[in-house]
């Protein structure tokens, strides 16, 4: 046989190919073979890796592909290509062995090739069961003797049939941290389920179909590896609670806004730099979560969101709220810390029902008139930020129990601060205080005052009346 160089190794066989890796039969061969090693290295293996990685996430980029892929299979980002698939490989097969320890006997042995639809193969199988053994009956179906020690494929051939017929009988399913990496079409035939967990796991992406889960008014998807959602989300009609924290996304489709009997959304921890004015079509919606992501502005029509009980927004890059927001007629709690915002709208005043606000670590300089119509306000978080002075309407806030000023540049307290019958926490360390009002000594409710880290030379003698005073820093 001539082992010339003109041999096609481009069009060998992957698993010819990658059997070179690991073993080169004969030393005429050595020069052959360091070409096939060369091959393997710079074009056959980087390939099947984008081929997975777009397995994986179908929607991103190469460079996303690959770190989303690294962090699935816990690969370090220098590792070369070739010994990233090698390792995929590895814990393929060795959690394909726990599922059907007959997989890799010599009957099987082209199996454990490394080809894009051998890892097809057994990335869905392997998912299949492990949904299989979290399934009420499933895993005693699998124990019988004559299941047990069937080939994976053949496992997955079955779960097909047993989900067909027991589908009717499935209306909540518990896959939390099972290491799922992909959801198997199967899923979509569960037609009378009302509860799906699924948090907890690896999962890159949403069955496309995932609008025959027609009865589904429960989603956890929390702390995955998700970096888009499928426009067909929005055909969930009874969907109720969506939970997607701590995942990768960066946008949300339109259509989401079609989920009208949604009342928890849960998008913390994301990368959402934006959010769809159809967002304002969730009139049913009471909570949302929308703290440490990439935000810069929120859409006008959250305004429309007159449903919404609570708004968590810290931890963006908010430099200012939309007028829009005072028509939020329902909120109670609102969280803005840790953003830029410079001013806030007058409107901010609107919000009747008010009880928590939380504004901690932005870039006030002052603040409107209006916040006193927050007639059942009872927190007020402003510290870091860099007020110079208090409106004196903030003596209006008459259910105000703590109000937090630290890390601010007031000179100067509004007389009208004594009006705070209800107040029990003052902090105001780190300031430019140089006095106090008199009528400090009229809240007679305080418990805690902090007046660390400022350029006080006496205290006002009404400070005695505190009698409810506990702690004086």
């Amino acid at each position: 046989m001539n082992y010339s160089s003109s041999i096609s190794m481009k069009h060998l066989p992957n698993e010819v190919l990658t059997s070179i890796l690991e073993y080169c039969p004969r030393p005429a061969l050595l020069r052959v073979c360091t070409r096939w090693r060369h091959l393997l290295a710079t074009e056959v293996m980087p390939s099947l890796y984008k081929q997975i990685g777009k397995t994986h996430v179908p929607q991103g980029d190469v460079s996303e592909q690959a770190l989303i892929l690294d962090k699935l299979y816990k690969l370090e980002a220098e590792l070369p290509e070739v010994e990233k698939v090698k390792a995929i490989f590895k814990q393929i097969f060795a959690l394909a062995s726990t599922l059907s320890p007959l997989e890799f006997k010599s009957e099987t042995e082209e199996k454990k090739y490394f080809t894009l639809s051998n890892y097809s193969s057994y990335l869905i199988n392997i998912n299949r069961l492990l949904i299989w053994n979290k399934i009420s009956g499933g895993k005693e179906y699998l124990d019988q003797e004559e299941i047990k020690y069937l080939p994976l494929e053949k496992k997955g051939e079955l779960f097909r049939d047993w989900i067909e017929r027991h589908s009717k009988d499935i209306t909540s399913l518990n896959l939390t941290e099972i290491g799922l990496t992909f959801l198997p079409p199967e899923i979509e035939q569960l037609s009378h389920l009302q509860e799906l967990k699924v948090n907890d796991n690896q999962l890159t992406s949403v069955p496309k179909k995932i609008e025959h889960l027609s009865q589904l008014q429960m989603l956890d998807l929390d702390d995955n590896q998700l970096n888009f959602l499928p426009v067909k989300i929005g055909q969930l009609s009874q969907l109720q609670m969506l939970y997607l924290n701590r995942n990768q996304l960066t946008s949300l489709p339109a259509e989401i806004g079609q989920l009208a009997k949604l009342q928890w959304f849960h998008l913390h921890n994301n990368q959402l730099t934006c959010l769809p004015a159809e967002i304002g079509q969730l009139s049913q919606l009471q909570m949302l979560y929308l703290n440490h992501n990439q935000l810069i502005s929120l859409p006008i029509k959250i305004g429309q969101l007159f449903q919404l009980q609570e708004l968590y927004l810290d931890g963006n890059q908010l430099t200012c709220l939309p007028t829009g927001i005072g028509q939020l007629s329902q909120l109670q709690w609102l969280y803005l810390d840790d953003n830029q915002l410079t001013t806030l709208p007058a409107e901010l005043g609107q919000l009747s029902q008010l009880q928590i606000l939380y504004l901690n670590n932005n870039q006030l300089t002052c603040l409107p008139a209006e916040i006193g119509q927050l007639s059942q306000l009872r927190r007020l978080g402003l510290s870091s930020n860099q007020l110079a002075a208090l409106p004196a309407e903030i003596g209006q806030l008459s259910q105000l129990e703590a109000l937090i000023l630290s890390s601010n540049q007031l000179n100067s307290l509004p007389a009208e601060i004594g009006q705070l019958s209800q107040l029990q926490d003052l902090d105001l360390n780190n300031n430019q205080l140089t006095c106090l009002p008199a009528e400090l000594g009229q809240l007679n409710a305080l418990q805690r005052l902090n007046l660390e880290n400022n350029q006080l030379t006496t205290l006002p003698a009404e400070i005695e009346n505190l009698l409810a005073l506990s702690r004086l820093y």
